[in-house]
């Protein structure tokens, strides 16, 4: 079950390794600042964060002024953003629960500020999740999503080299949110989604969203399957890429800002 994965302490160390480089923390203290002032949020206001994983973007919300409801369904990993919150000195600012967004127990309008980083796009059954979240915001409210982009330059080069190389990505599915596959990961499976950004945003605005900003996150994700310079060298290049504010459609991750109308 794509749960499993979720609970072991090998892929918190994964994803630390891979997404959390030194020369990635400036990235991410920017975009997430840069969430909040997109979102509106009203000082001391409180923000969920739904899929807290291991609490690091939790703690860069309550760095800057707000209250934090942190949910995430793994117990490894709101065990983990505790103790990451405790030792950052935030743990007065942050309360957890343990929640699945496919079945949040919020009343329905329950958030004025919700956001979901880098989580939704390992959920196959992405249309539950983006219903519950849609439901708990509350009318005025805005709903922010971090997800991967179905066009990114990274997928068009992976494309072009798995057909030179006559290595064809098998797996993959074309589904109505995108596409998506199943990947072996420290012996379980993880579901990943490239999103169709015309699709998500279509979807939420049937539901009384409609679209504020989409920005660019990474540019790339390269940088995961190298090591040493040419690691750093990407990093860079993400960092720049966000700075310089290139077209959302080429970056492989891309944040959405929604606010709900009605």
């Amino acid at each position: 079950m794509t749960e499993n994965v979720f609970e072991l302490k090998q892929t918190i160390e994964s994803w630390d390794c891979h997404y959390y480089h030194p020369i990635a923390q400036g990235y991410y203290d920017r975009a997430i600042a840069t969430m909040l002032r997109l979102m509106e949020v009203q000082p001391g206001a409180t923000v969920l964060d739904g899929g807290c994983g291991p609490g690091v973007h939790s703690i860069r919300v309550a760095k800057e002024g707000y209250r934090v409801r942190a949910i995430d369904f793994s117990q490894a990993m709101l065990e983990e953003a505790k103790a990451r919150v405790e030792r950052a000195g935030m743990s007065h600012a942050v309360e957890f629960k343990q929640e699945d967004l496919t079945n949040l127990s919020f009343a329905d309008g329950s958030f004025q500020y919700v956001f979901s980083w880098g989580v939704i796009i390992h959920i196959r059954e992405i249309e539950k999740a983006l219903d519950n979240l849609a439901r708990i915001v509350a009318p005025g409210g805005k709903l922010a999503l971090y997800v991967t982009n179905k066009t990114a330059l990274d997928h068009k080069m992976e494309s072009v080299a798995r057909f030179l190389l006559g290595k064809p990505l098998s797996g993959r599915e074309s589904l109505s949110m995108g596409n998506g596959i199943w990947y072996d990961m420290h012996g379980e499976k993880l579901w990943v989604w490239q999103i169709d950004s015309e699709a998500l945003t279509k979807y939420l605005e049937a539901r009384g969203f409609r679209l504020k900003h989409r920005l660019i996150g990474e540019f790339t994700e390269i940088q995961r399957l190298v090591s040493g310079k040419p690691r750093e060298l990407l990093l860079h290049l993400n960092n720049l890429c966000y700075s310089l504010k290139i077209p959302p459609a080429l970056a492989v991750t891309n944040l959405f800002v929604f606010e709900k109308i009605s």
